[in-house]
């Protein structure tokens, strides 16, 4: 702040009422506003007996209008602006003197969203989808959704018999739908479903192969190659001695059409082949590597094999221009061969789609990605507990970003994405090269987000199916850890491993809320609701939030009650204010969740108005976990987690111990104190300072 500072021990600051800031700082970027701006002279002063005074003078000699800040010459009327002093600054700075900015749009693949796009998957049904493929499938569908009337399609591409019948599956082809449907992902024209191109199988499609690839013989760009097969490899091993490239030679290119449809007539086995130099050394663009040329002009490719079967050159193009896709959006393997598609548009006199090629999936080692490995499987996922919506946003952001930042502590709820319409209207679209790894760590943080979002932001559209969503992910699993804890008697007493945190092997016994199919879920569901809005550990590490939060899952036994009684102390002021809440019915109706805990309070007050705060506190935790020296919540969320039964259940039986201390004396102290000592020989009195006398 520019400030002079007097002698007299006053200080002098001048404010812009534009910006907001000191003088200097108006001077050098508001000097060219119209209205010229009056000074405020603010004086802070200390008086002799060491109060601070502040006196305000505007240019009149009068009162300032506003304290601390120039104001506006009596002609104006404009208003002065609210906000932070350095957003106004910046805002002056950067539009005085400028027209309006044009509102940025976002570009799909250099295509604003308003033209549709048409999108395709086109696996082939050789078994369980690999993980790369289902990004490819997830980003034509997002890109589909995000354009204006986009569509989706599903076509199967089981033209390669050889690898086809070698990786033939049983029901591979429901396994496909059945993982792309799990994920979420939804077409509008497919094997399944039909539409209006079809049929959406390649290896249904064959007669119209056939009639494109005579197309191109007639117009001169492919020709019938009766080459044996065993004579080519005789060629490439030849070529290789030779240290040449092993490309087909073009042995049949000058076998006359008449002679060769005479020996095709004739039934003599042969392939059609492309005119690999028939556009040159064609050049392609693609939307994310731009442009790309190989560095030699392809070979004569096979278009058409012996057994009337295409290759995946041919299909791909003819059934893309048929189905009158718009953006071909595939793995980085297939970026080597878009010159040979681009070249199959040129000959036939098409337009060529977008092509757009992803960057490659790797491990977060940097090993390539191999469905071998659990980490390529979608059901290594499914199976771990992950949702399909973490997942899906997941595999967006594997060589994408999105236009704000998912992993901010500070997102709200509501800003996470929960529909797929939402994960592409949230995505930027801007793709990365290269290998992209995997980081399995932030499908674990969205998971988190997730299901915290559908607990702390609930929508009616959708509450029923993420109720049960919740219940499957978290209240089953957490039930079944109770479970295996507890062992068999689950819904009587049980010998604890670890519920209590302290030594000892008393039976537990359940909550009542857990022992009841009604209201276990319910239960539950409360439970997890507080953790995913207070972002405890529930959420990351069920085992943990058991360990460390026992009382929410067992009662507390009475041997832990007798030792915290002996340890730490009671306060009966406090016992009676809580046995008297736990009196009050309607005290737990209200929907207020700290108003229990006011109310206790107020009773403590008025028992034992001198009682300090963490009295208070330690004697709640006392008869809530049984022991006051433990963490715990509020005493209004223990209030409300636990609920007014067993919160009533757990004050008697501290009330009847404390009775039975009292009216027992010395006696009764030391037989708990042995008993405590029996279970930690390091046990000491803490009233006696010393450890009892074993009998």
């Amino acid at each position: 702040m520019a400030s002079l500072r007097w002698r007299s021990g006053v200080s002098r600051s001048l404010f812009c009422s534009r910006c907001h800031q000191p003088t200097i700082l108006w001077r050098r970027l508001c000097s060219s506003n119209a209205t010229s701006p009056t000074w405020i002279n603010v004086t802070n002063s200390v008086n002799k007996s060491g109060e601070r005074s502040r006196r305000e003078t505007n240019g009149w000699g009068g009162r300032s209008q506003l304290r601390g800040y120039a104001t506006e010459a009596p002609a104006t009327t404009a208003k002065t602006r609210k906000g932070s002093r350095l957003a106004s600054l910046k805002s002056q700075a950067s539009t005085e003197g400028k027209a309006a900015a044009p509102q940025k749009v976002r570009r799909i693949f250099g295509q604003t969203p308003d033209k549709p796009i048409r999108a395709r998957f086109a696996p082939s049904p050789t078994g369980y989808l690999h993980l790369g493929s289902l990004r490819t499938a997830l980003f034509n569908n997002l890109v589909a959704i995000a354009s204006n009337g986009g569509s989706f399609i599903l076509r199967l591409e089981d033209t390669d018999q050889q690898v086809f019948q070698s990786r033939l599956v049983a029901d591979a082809e429901e396994r496909l739908y059945k993982d792309l449907k799990w994920l979420g992902l939804s077409w509008s024209e497919g094997p399944d479903c039909g539409g209006p191109h079809g049929p959406y199988k390649q290896s249904e499609r064959l007669d119209i192969y056939k009639d494109h690839v005579q197309k191109l013989v007639d117009s001169g760009h492919a020709y019938r190659c009766f080459c044996k097969p065993e004579d080519l490899e005789e060629q490439k091993r030849r070529l290789h001695e030779a240290g040449k490239p092993t490309v087909y030679p073009g042995t049949c290119r000058s076998i006359s059409e008449s002679d060769s449809q005479q020996r095709a007539d004739a039934g003599e086995s042969h392939v059609v082949r492309f005119k690999g130099d028939a556009f040159g050394n064609v050049s392609v663009r693609d939307a994310i590597y731009g442009p790309f040329q190989k560095k030699d002009v392809e070979e004569d490719f096979v278009l058409l094999k012996t057994d009337g079967f295409p290759t995946y050159h041919l299909a791909n193009v003819v059934d893309d221009h048929l189905m009158k896709i718009t953006h071909v959006i595939r793995g980085e393997e297939w970026l080597i061969s878009t010159p040979k598609h681009v070249s199959l548009y040129k000959a036939f006199g098409w337009e060529p789609p977008t092509f757009a090629h992803l960057g490659l999936l790797i491990n977060d080692d940097g090993t390539k990605l191999s469905k071998r490995n659990d980490s390529a499987n979608i059901s290594t996922y499914r199976d771990q507990g992950f949702s399909q919506i973490p997942i899906k946003i997941w595999l967006a952001g594997l060589g994408s970003s999105f236009s704000f930042d998912l992993t901010k502590p500070s997102l709200k709820g509501s800003q996470f994405p929960r529909t797929l319409k939402e994960i592409a209207e949230a995505l930027s679209y801007k793709f990365t090269k290269g290998g992209i790894k995997l980081h399995t760590g932030t499908l674990q943080h969205y998971e988190t987000k997730w299901r915290r979002s559908i607990v702390t932001d609930p929508r009616p559209e959708t509450a029923i199916e993420e109720e049960a969503l919740i219940e499957e992910k978290v209240l089953l699993p957490l039930w079944n850890e109770i479970k295996s804890v507890t062992g068999d008697n689950a819904t009587s007493i049980f010998f604890p491993k670890q519920p209590t945190n302290s030594k000892q092997d008393e039976q537990n016994e359940l909550v009542p809320a857990l022992k009841s199919d009604q209201t276990r879920i319910p239960y539950l569901r409360r439970l997890y609701a507080h953790s995913a809005t207070n972002n405890h550990t529930m959420l990351e590490d069920m085992k943990k939030f058991l360990s460390s939060n026992p009382h929410y899952f067992w009662r507390v036994p009475e041997e832990l009650y007798r030792r915290s009684l002996l340890v730490h102390g009671y306060s009966k002021p406090v016992l009676e204010a809580v046995d008297r809440v736990c009196d009050e019915p309607n005290l737990w109706d209200t929907n207020d969740p700290a108003l229990l805990g006011t109310e206790l309070g107020k009773r403590v007050a008025l028992l034992e108005p001198q009682l300090p705060n963490d009295a208070l506190y330690r004697n709640h935790r006392l008869i809530a976990r049984g022991d006051p020296s433990l963490p715990s919540h509020s005493a209004s969320i223990m209030f409300n987690l636990i609920g007014r039964e067993e919160w009533k259940d757990r004050i008697t039986t501290v009330t009847k111990l404390v009775k039975e201390l009292e009216e027992g004396g010395s006696g009764v102290r030391f037989l708990w104190a042995q008993e405590a000592q029996r279970r930690d020989p390091d046990f000491v009195d803490q009233v006696t300072k010393s450890a009892p006398t074993k009998a």
